[in-house]
């Protein structure tokens, strides 16, 4: 099947060879450093925004298993790969005046969950924390503050790659002293006009160490050339006892398996790692962070399963044009409620990985 948005200016895109002086060899794992590895898709192409030109090669590493491109494009051209990003558009809607009564209970109802689970102090909210919620709405609320506790008036946090600054946004509105660092311009001006503080690289006019109490990487690190040392560059910056935050696509999970050279996450060229929940922790531990035994419940099957089929379909992921057919809708459907449903037991198999990481006292 062939969509529309695969024909004219886009087709002629992704068809077209990136420029071989703009490209980057590894030879071996950019975290582990091991050689010895397997190809896992070869000349897979941008299906996701069909800005970016070239084919691209993802192999697996046969030490820590961490999936990645092969070439990949260099650090002064990857830009390129940005033309069309979500991240240029503003992040609006936080500001707004909550008007429903039904929205106002359900905000109070947050607030309170948020002030006994993670220690914040938000108001409005409901007198006590509600007694149930759904694995999904939990979810939300958690993803909200990305799982970080409070530690009271005055915490400062940052977001590498913190996009359009939405966020940050969040996070400020719960209480954080809220920086950011963000490398495309046009993102990076979004989160400017809103009044945030942004940095285009952790190296300019850097902060001085042990500054932060929590640094958050929401879906950021599988973007970047050099994670580990990003990873320490964090691990610096942060207080004794500060907290990292980061949620990632999960290369072990089912939506690899289930969907292969057509799953969503796969992202390229500017999804540059994969990670799995242990080669994520090994890449922690590093760094020089403690790791949990295992992440945290993401239940995001339903959306990238959807997504995933969309790409094997032909159609654009971010539009759902064309829609799916109902067979396939509903085979859709069932993949993401097992998938689901397995997570609930076993975090590490979501189609993502939430993990949070302490910097030792």
């Amino acid at each position: 099947m062939t969509s529309n948005v695969e024909t004219g200016s886009r087709t002629a895109i992704t068809d077209r060879p990136w420029p071989e002086t703009g490209l980057e060899f590894l030879g071996r794992c950019p975290t582990c450093g091991n050689s010895e590895r397997e190809l896992v898709h070869r000349d897979l192409t941008d299906k996701v925004f069909f800005c970016a030109s070239g084919k691209w090669n993802l192999f697996r590493c046969r030490g820590c298993g961490l999936g990645y491109l092969d070439p990949r494009p260099s650090q002064s051209t990857v830009g390129e790969a940005y033309a069309s990003y979500y991240t240029h558009s503003k992040a609006g809607g936080l500001d707004r005046p909550v008007l429903s009564p039904w929205r106002r209970y359900r905000r109070a109802q947050r607030n309170a969950y948020l002030n006994a689970a993670f220690g914040y102090s938000i108001e409005p909210a409901a007198r006590s924390r509600p007694r149930w919620l759904s694995t999904d709405r939990r979810q939300r609320f958690d993803k909200f503050v990305c799982c970080l506790p409070y530690p009271g008036p005055g915490a400062r946090v940052l977001d590498i790659g913190c996009g359009n600054g939405r966020l940050l946004m969040q996070l400020r509105s719960v209480g954080w002293e809220v920086s950011g660092v963000e490398p495309d311009p046009r993102s990076a001006a979004e989160a400017i006009a809103a009044g945030l503080e942004v940095r285009s690289t952790l190296l300019e006019n850097p902060w001085p160490g042990n500054y932060f109490d929590a640094v958050t990487m929401n879906h950021v690190i599988e973007h970047l050339h050099d994670p580990l040392a990003t990873l320490r560059s964090c691990a610096r910056l942060l207080k004794p006892g500060g907290v990292i935050s980061i949620i990632t696509p999960n290369f072990a999970g089912a939506g690899s398996r289930s969907f292969g050279r057509h799953w969503f996450a796969l992202d390229p060229p500017r999804h540059l790692v994969l990670f799995t929940p242990e080669s994520l922790r090994s890449a922690l531990r590093t760094a020089g962070f403690e790791t949990p035994p295992s992440g945290r419940v993401s239940l995001t099957a339903q959306a990238m399963f959807r997504r995933s089929m969309l790409i094997q379909e032909g159609s654009d992921p971010m539009r759902g044009r064309p829609p799916l057919p109902p067979i396939k809708r509903l085979k859709t459907a069932y993949l993401a409620w097992r998938a689901n449903r397995k997570t609930r037991r076993a975090p590490d198999e979501g189609e993502e990985l939430v993990v949070l990481a302490r910097k030792p006292v």
